[in-house]
């Protein structure tokens, strides 16, 4: 199963990439409409982003559901161009640029699914698109506010999806205006739930073991392999 998984990059990541903007956005119409100044900021994020050779991340992904308790989530990710990988307790999702394998550990299963046809889905996105949102032109993004948080100024980015159908009402970015880093990405589903990513620790270019962008079946004896791949 894949539906949990589609929400970590909204996270993201992305969890890493939006108060109301109720009163502006039923006036705009297209990506083009949204502030000059929100997209700037995320332009210049996404450039000191890509000026990485790799990074890694340490984050949390906390997941409110109504009438449930909130669950918290601890993971890394490693990721080199179209290469990442994704871990949590329960789950990991690792591509290698071509196939995704998204490893269900309680199951002892793996799905393999070829990246090109996850990049289709608007559900699933990989770490590499968060930044990209706006270049779709499906969002229209604003700056909401400028607050002091932990003791930095960090700008919010309201992101509202234009298709109405999307499954998400909003997303809200919150970024370090001054270092340029992306602090974390909350989404707002349209049946109330909530999954917020947090960005606890961001490293680049630093050392990555080999393998880290390959599943290897054969460390999982007896493990399920689904091939979702189309022949």
């Amino acid at each position: 199963m894949i539906t949990k998984m589609k929400y970590i990059p909204l996270i993201l990541m992305m969890a890493i990439l939006l108060p109301s903007l109720s009163a502006q956005t039923n006036q705009y119409l297209s990506g083009k409409d949204s502030d000059p100044e929100a997209v700037a900021l995320l332009n210049k994020l996404k450039v000191k982003y890509e000026g990485f050779e790799n990074m890694k991340m340490d984050f949390s992904l906390e997941i409110e559901i109504p009438e449930e308790d909130m669950i918290v989530q601890k993971g890394l990710i490693y990721q080199q161009d179209k290469q990442f990988h994704l871990d949590f307790e329960q789950q990991s999702v690792t591509s290698n640029g071509e196939n995704v394998w998204i490893h269900l550990k309680n199951n002892n299963e793996v799905q393999i699914h070829s990246a090109s046809t996850l990049e289709e889905e608007d559900s699933f996105m990989s770490p590499q698109n968060l930044l990209k949102l706006y270049e779709s032109d499906a969002f229209i993004f604003a700056i909401s506010d400028e607050i002091k948080q932990a003791g930095k100024i960090v700008a919010l980015i309201e992101c509202k999806p234009i298709d109405e159908d999307s499954e998400f009402s909003k997303l809200r970015m919150t970024v370090d205006t001054k270092n340029l880093n992306m602090v974390s990405v909350k989404a707002f589903s349209k049946d109330g739930s909530r999954y917020t990513f947090v960005n606890n620790n961001l490293a680049s270019n630093v050392s990555i073991p080999a393998g880290t962008f390959e599943f290897d079946a054969s460390k999982f004896p007896d493990i399920y392999v689904e091939d979702m791949r189309e022949n």
